[in-house]
């Protein structure tokens, strides 16, 4: 892709973008009758045309003669500066005509705006004539000539890539994937404008971390790496490239919770300066609560991101952007309404309300023609945007969930929708809101909702109805691949799905009047297919008046048993479900039961089980381990437990493939057990029988988490052994009140990195020689250890890296003694106290030089901080 686009090529391609917008109706109308304006714009054609002509010869002559590099350079600025007044032409047209059709004026009726506008850009556009006047006389002076041109394609190419991705390359190729992703195409075909990373060259530029800026006027592309807080000192050098076409943030290998925060004044900043913006994000800016009314002024803006942000409404002036093509609102779950004139954005293409709160949708939305996505479309109660609407756009594809049917005045309303038509939409959700007293209506609103047959993905959620519409039982749906029947409570019965080819993923929940899953839900018996022949996923949830699953075992002997591709299978809040497990899962890989007190079966014969969870369901037998079992979490279930670990001493019969082993309830340890392949483990302990934990017996534990253990005191390691424990990484203890010491004799845990303590009333000290026995230790963290009083002798280890003690005011006391200084590696400290003497925090001993966080909490009585200016920090 980039190849056919270096150099000349690119430049010829945006040439040719700039001449179809000049031929658009809209500006050929605008420009009938005023002849001089147009004059100079058939002017400025000619003249880039003439400098197009030598593109490919100055892009080979450039590489061995800096002069036609510089004349490359002075051309390619003088063509942006060219694009932004056609462009503003363009915009100016179509502002017009969407003001004539509104107000029923006159075309050709000259406002004073329009008059001024008329001025300005008359003067501007003789600006750049002038200058493109003396650089394409030039080229007769380098000696460029016409050489054919490279093949060019003949739209911009384009691409959905998300955001975080990255292209790297040469900077000329990054430059001209840039400005072909903001083009007016028309981004039908599902096409969206999208920001790239891009190295760095005169016309691209990546802001670096700390680094010193060299921004130049010509720069038309910023990208940046989003920091915990991006204030406007940071973009300060960014401010000199006025025509700056792209602004987009980019994660650095963050988490999504990471807190990235941006200044108020930053934001304004921006708006007011960077006016030719195609590409602007502020995404994950999660402090980030309103768009000031400047946004309007971005006129050429295509590209809007906010998403991950908390902000709550937008401004009218957002609908003032008539070439805006996508808008991302994704996960802005403060935002509760839409402006009043959305329609406007006429040129809008993708419209991302993932997760919004919205009410309801604005008047018009049907006018958005040329929409292509829009994710999410809210019926409103009252003055909302009608659901025949939707009708309007013929063009919607990927995914649309249609929210509050309740709120749909008729079916006829619905039947306006047509999603018949809609062949390029591949999911669909429809959320009902409850209306029990209204549940014909709700089943007469689903049933005119019928969607196009090669639907993938179906949702229905909060359905009042009692009855699923006739469409749902159709077998006709040879491309659906998930359902999801959510909230359905007034349902008595499941809609038969068996015969469905393709379904892999089945989701059942809230179904409060079925009380059996009778043959009905298999199919109409009428075909020798078998039934959920390819169902990979089945998952029931909530069902409290769920008694008796009927199966199918024995009927289809021939084809092998029915669910013979299933993957998946869960089952929970089934609290009347006695029977009905599959006896046989030849395929299956994960199974979870959780809460389900009266269901009495085997676990399936399911020779792929790698992962089994059960909790609340102490009537389910495990007869035996599955060969390929990895991981097993059970929460209840005493009897179980004991069995298990019986095999476990004996040595008969257990899987040496378990490797994570998660346990909520009774946790026996008898004597002389072994468990050579555990490598997780995390207990959740509520018996009276745990008082230590014998660390031999798990040679290759990595990870050992116990929580609420009332009468754990001690892990240890017997004289015998050789107290080398070099697989354990992580260890964690909490809520366990009666712990006080780590390892009875000290042991050698090499590899160990992290240590978590927390509400052991009963600890007073840390392991001894902790510098020696943990050398790899990088993470320490004590929390409400009240008889905790002091670091052991001999220091913590050298390699730490991060320290949290919080509401140890023993420990606390004595800080002076921790000895941070002597710790190089040293980077984030985090300490809370509500020590009511301490009025000045830290102590310059406390503080290693290393530091760069640190976190302080509570200290009611602080009145200073002692923190060098170098460091980064957050004070709460």
């Amino acid at each position: 892709m980039a190849g056919a686009l270096v150099g000349g090529a690119f430049l010829s391609a945006f040439l040719q973008v700039a001449f179809d917008r000049v031929a658009s109706r809209e500006v050929l109308d605008y420009l009938n009758g005023r002849k001089l304006i147009d004059r100079l714009v058939q002017k400025l054609k000619l003249e880039l045309m003439s400098a197009g002509a030598v593109l490919n010869d100055a892009e080979e002559k450039q590489i061995t003669d800096p002069a036609v590099k510089n004349w490359l350079d002075e051309l390619k600025d003088a063509v942006y500066v060219a694009d932004d007044l056609l462009d503003e032409i363009a915009y100016e047209a179509l502002r017009c005509k969407l003001d004539d059709e509104s107000t029923s004026k006159v075309m050709g009726f000259i406002s004073p705006f329009v008059d001024s506008f008329d001025k300005r850009i008359q003067f501007e556009l003789e600006n750049i004539l002038e200058q493109l006047e003396s650089i394409t006389k030039q080229k007769d002076v380098l000696r460029l000539e016409k050489v054919a041109a490279a093949e060019v394609p003949s739209r911009p190419l384009t691409t959905s890539c998300p955001e975080e991705y990255g292209v790297f390359g040469r900077d000329k190729d990054m430059e001209a994937i840039f400005d072909m992703l903001q083009t007016d195409d028309v981004s039908v075909n599902g096409i969206c404008v999208v920001p790239i990373v891009v190295i760095t060259g005169e016309f691209c530029f990546k802001l670096e971390i700390n680094e010193s800026c060299v921004i130049t006027r010509k720069t038309r592309h910023l990208s940046y790496f989003r920091t915990e807080y991006d204030g406007s000192k940071k973009f300060k050098a960014s401010y000199n490239a006025k025509d700056l076409r792209t602004f987009i943030g980019l994660d650095l290998s963050l988490p999504r919770l990471q807190q990235n925060r941006i200044s108020t004044m930053m934001i304004n900043d921006s708006l007011l300066t960077f006016k030719c913006l195609r590409v602007l994000s502020f995404s994950s800016y999660r402090n980030m609560r309103e768009l000031p009314n400047s946004i309007g002024n971005l006129r050429h803006l295509r590209y809007l991101n906010l998403s991950y942000t908390s902000i709550n409404r937008l401004p009218n002036s957002l609908c003032n952007l008539y070439k805006l093509q996508t808008l991302l609102l994704f996960k802005c779950k403060s935002l509760i309404e839409l402006p009043s004139k959305m329609w406007r954005l006429v040129n809008l293409r993708h419209l991302d309300l993932v997760e919004t709160n919205l009410k309801e949708m604005p008047l018009h939305m049907g006018k958005l023609i040329n929409l292509v996505e829009l994710t999410t479309f809210v019926v409103g109660k009252h003055s909302g945007s009608s659901i025949k609407e939707l009708g309007e756009l013929h063009h919607l594809s990927g995914a649309l969930s249609i929210f509050n049917l309740q709120n749909v005045h008729c079916a006829r309303d619905a039947r306006e929708v047509n999603l018949k038509d809609k062949h390029h939409l591949s999911e669909l959700v429809f959320q009902c809101g409850f209306d029990s007293e209204n549940s014909e209506k709700e089943r007469h609103v689903l049933e005119q909702l019928c969607p196009h047959t090669k639907l993938e993905s179906l949702t229905i959620e909060d359905y009042g109805g009692t009855k699923f519409p006739n469409w749902l039982e159709d077998c006709s749906f040879s491309n659906m691949t998930s359902i999801q029947l959510v909230n359905c409570k007034y349902c008595s019965s499941l809609p038969p799905l068996g015969h469905l080819p393709v379904l892999k993923r089945l989701y059942v929940q809230g179904f409060h009047f079925v009380s059996h899953v009778n043959r009905e839900f298999y199919g109409d018996g009428s075909s020798t297919t078998k039934p959920f022949r390819s169902l990979e996923v089945l998952s029931f949830k909530d069902m409290p008046e769920w008694q008796e699953w009927f199966l199918f075992e024995g009927e289809y002997e021939d084809e092998g048993e029915v669910f013979s591709a299933l993957k998946e299978l869960c089952i929970i809040e089934c609290p009347k479900l006695s029977c009905g497990l599959p006896s046989q899962l030849p395929s299956l890989i994960k199974l979870r039961i959780e809460k389900c007190q009266q269901l009495v079966a085997s676990i399936p014969r399911a020779p792929s089980l790698n992962a089994l969870q059960l909790s609340d369901c102490d009537k389910v037998v495990l007869k035996e381990l599955p060969p390929k079992l990895n991981y097993l979490k059970i929460r209840g279930g005493c009897i179980f437990l004991q069995s298990f670990m019986e095999l476990a001493v004996t040595g008969s019969g257990v899987s040496t493939t378990l490797k994570s082993l998660e346990i909520q309830g009774t946790f026996q340890i008898t004597t002389g057990h072994y468990c050579p392949f555990l490598e997780t483990l995390m207990i959740k302990d509520d018996s009276d029988s745990l008082w230590s934990f014998p660390l031999e017996s798990y040679p290759k534990l990595k990870s050992l988490q116990v929580f609420e253990s009332k009468n754990l005191e001690s892990l240890f390691v017997s004289e015998e052994s050789y107290r080398d424990v070099s697989s354990l990484t992580d260890l964690s203890i909490s809520s366990s009140p009666n712990f006080v010491s780590f390892f009875s004799g000290g042991i050698c845990a090499p590899n160990l990195t992290s240590i978590s303590i927390t509400n052991c009333n009963k600890l007073k000290s840390l392991p001894e020689n902790m510098r020696t026995l943990f050398p790899s230790l990088d993470y320490l963290a004590v929390c409400l250890c009240p008889e905790l009083e002091s670091f052991p002798e001999g220091g913590l280890p050298i390699n730490l890296v991060t320290l949290n003690v919080w509401d140890c005011e023993k420990l606390f006391s004595h800080r002076i003694e921790w000895g941070l200084q002597g710790l190089h590696s040293l980077r984030d400290i985090s300490i809370s106290s509500d020590c009511e003497e301490v009025e000045s925090f830290p102590e310059e001993a406390l503080l290693p030089p290393t530091l760069t966080d640190i976190r302080i909490e509570y200290f009611p009585n602080l009145k200073s901080l002692k923190v060098n200016k170098r460091f980064c920090h957050q004070c709460h």
